[in-house]
C-alpha cells in the first residue's frame, strides 16, 4: 500500500528515537536475562547469584530513570511530543522487567530446600504474604517463624556448624557450670525486677531489633521499591500523555496534532491509529494500575508466584504401568527412565524459566512493536531523527555499565565454584580449621557432598 503524502511532520527527537539510544536500551535489557538463565543452570540460586543479579538490575533501574525523569523534565520546558513520549513508555515497561527478572531469582532462591539465608518459603501466597509482611514491616513478626537455615540446623545432610564444632572440639552451646550474669549489672544482693518488668523490656527491646532487621532488609533489597518508584513515574506520565496527547508536553502546535491525525502505534504487530478512543480508555486503566506504589508490584508478583503454585508438589510421573513398560523395547525404556529423570530433577527450575522466557517475550514484543512504530510513520519524522548527538553517544558509551556489571557476574560465578571446591576438598580431607576458613571467604556451606 502506498504511504500518503502528509505535509506535516514530527520534530526530531534523536535522545529518544535515535538508533543509538534504542541500541543500548535494548542491549542493556537483554543483557539482564543471560547471568539469570545462567544461575539457574546448576539447579539453585546461591546468595553470590542473587546479588549479582541485584547489582545489575539496580544499574539498569538507574538508567532507566535517567530516561524517564528527562523526558517529564523536557515536557514541562523544552516541549516533547506526544509521539515521542508514547515511544519513552515502551522503553520504559522493558526496562522495568529488570525488578522482576530479580524477583523471579529472589522466590527460587527463599523457595529452595537449601537456601542457606534463612527459612525456607513455601511457593505459595500466603507464605509469601507473611514473609513480605514479616521481613519489610516493623512490628508485624509476632509469629513464632523458624528462621534457621539449613547451614545452621544441618537437616539436610551436609556438615552443620554444630556438626563442625563438634569435630573441632568448639563448643557451640554454654557450659552447664557457668554462673548466669545478674541483669543489667545489679549486684547480687540486689533485688531482682518483677516478671511483668522483664517482659515488658524483653518486647520494647524486640520491637527495636523488629525494626532494625525490617530496615536492613529493605535497604538490602531495595531492587523491588526502585522499580515500584519507577512503575509509579510510568504511570504517571502515562496518565499525563493520554489525558489530551494533542495537549501534551507543551507542544500545543502541529506537531501532536500530525501525530494525533496520522500516526499508527504498533501493538502486538497491529497498527492502530493513535488517537483511538479504544486505545486511550485501555491505557487509561493499565497506567491507573500501576500508579500507587507498592500496589503496582501486587499484580505482576501474583503473575509470577502463580508459576510457583502451579507447579507446586511432585513432578509427574511419565513412567508407564509395568506390564507395558516389560513389553518395550530395551533402549525405550532407558529413553523414558532419563527424561523421568530429568524431568524429577529440573521440576523446581520450571517457575522461574518459565518467569524468565514470559519477560523475554515481553522485551521482544516491545523491540518489534517499537522497530514497526518509527518505521510505519517514517514519513511523519523529521530527517534529523537519524543524526548522532551528545545524547546518542552517551547512551553506548553507559553500555559500560551493564556490561561491567555482567562481567562482574561471570567471575564471581567462576570463583564461587572455586570456593565451593576447596570446601568440598577441606571436608573430604577432615580439615576442619580450612572449613571454617573457606565458609569464613564466601563458599557455599549449603553445598552437596555426596
Amino acid at each position: 500500500m502506498a504511504t500518503p503524502i502528509v505535509l506535516c511532520k514530527i520534530p526530531a527527537n534523536p535522545d529518544i528515537a535515535g538508533i543509538g539510544v534504542r541500541i543500548a536500551i535494548y542491549a542493556q535489557n537483554l543483557l539482564c536475562f543471560f547471568p539469570a538463565f545462567w544461575a539457574l543452570l546448576d539447579g539453585k540460586v546461591t546468595e553470590t547469584e542473587l546479588e549479582s543479579a541485584e547489582t545489575q538490575a539496580t544499574t539498569n533501574l538507574v538508567l532507566a530513570f535517567a530516561i524517564l525523569i528527562s523526558s517529564m523534565v523536557q515536557a514541562t520546558t523544552l516541549g516533547l511530543t506526544s509521539y515521542h513520549a508514547s515511544i519513552v513508555l515502551s522503553m520504559s515497561w522493558m526496562n522495568n522487567t529488570n525488578a522482576f527478572i530479580y524477583f523471579l531469582l529472589y522466590v527460587q532462591h527463599k523457595s529452595q530446600s537449601i537456601s542457606g539465608s534463612g527459612h525456607v518459603v513455601e511457593p505459595t501466597f500466603r507464605a509469601w504474604a507473611r514473609h513480605i509482611r514479616c521481613s519489610f514491616l516493623p512490628g508485624t513478626n509476632t509469629g513464632q517463624v523458624n528462621h534457621t537455615s539449613g547451614a545452621e540446623s544441618g537437616q539436610f545432610g551436609e556438615p552443620s556448624v554444630q556438626a563442625v564444632g563438634s569435630e573441632t572440639g568448639m563448643s557451640t552451646r554454654p557450659s552447664p557450670s557457668a554462673k548466669p550474669e545478674s541483669q543489667d549489672g545489679a549486684a547480687p544482693g540486689a533485688p531482682s525486677p518483677s516478671n511483668e518488668e522483664i517482659g515488658t523490656e524483653r518486647q520494647r527491646a524486640g520491637n527495636i531489633v523488629d525494626a532494625r532487621t525490617a530496615a536492613k532488609n529493605l535497604v538490602k533489597r531495595y531492587v523491588l521499591p526502585l522499580g515500584s518508584l519507577h512503575l509509579s513515574l510510568m504511570a504517571a506520565l502515562g496518565l499525563w500523555l493520554w489525558i489530551d496527547i494533542r495537549g501534551f508536553g507543551n507542544m500545543r502546535d502541529t506537531a501532536n496534532d500530525c501525530a494525533a491525525e496520522h500516526a499508527l502505534i504498533s501493538i502486538l504487530g497491529s497498527h492502530i491509529p493513535f488517537a483511538s478512543g479504544a486505545l486511550r480508555i485501555v491505557s487509561f486503566v493499565i497506567y491507573s494500575l500501576f500508579l500507587v506504589p507498592g500496589l503496582n508490584l501486587l499484580l505482576p508478583i501474583v503473575v509470577f508466584l502463580g508459576f510457583h503454585y502451579c507447579v507446586h508438589g511432585s513432578p509427574p510421573n511419565i513412567m508407564p504401568e509395568a506390564e507395558r513398560l516389560w513389553s518395550m523395547y530395551s533402549w525405550r525404556k532407558a529413553l523414558i527412565r532419563r527424561v523421568q529423570a530429568f524431568i524429577m530433577r529440573w521440576w523446581s527450575m520450571i517457575p522461574p524459566v518459565l518467569g524468565l522466557l514470559f519477560l523475554l517475550a515481553i522485551n521482544l514484543v516491545f523491540i518489534i512493536d517499537i522497530e514497526l512504530t518509527l518505521k510505519q510513520n517514517a514519513h511523519l519524522q523529521d530527517p534529523d531523527e537519524a543524526k548522532w548527538g551528545f545524547g546518542q553517544i552517551l547512551a553506548i558509551l553507559l553500555l559500560f555499565m551493564p556490561l561491567r556489571d555482567l562481567a562482574e557476574a561471570l567471575l564471581a560465578r567462576k570463583m564461587q565454584k572455586e570456593m565451593n571446591l576447596g570446601l568440598e576438598g577441606a571436608v573430604n580431607q577432615k580439615q576442619w580449621d580450612a572449613v571454617l576458613a573457606f565458609v569464613a571467604r564466601g563458599a557455599d556451606p549449603n553445598i552437596d557432598m555426596r
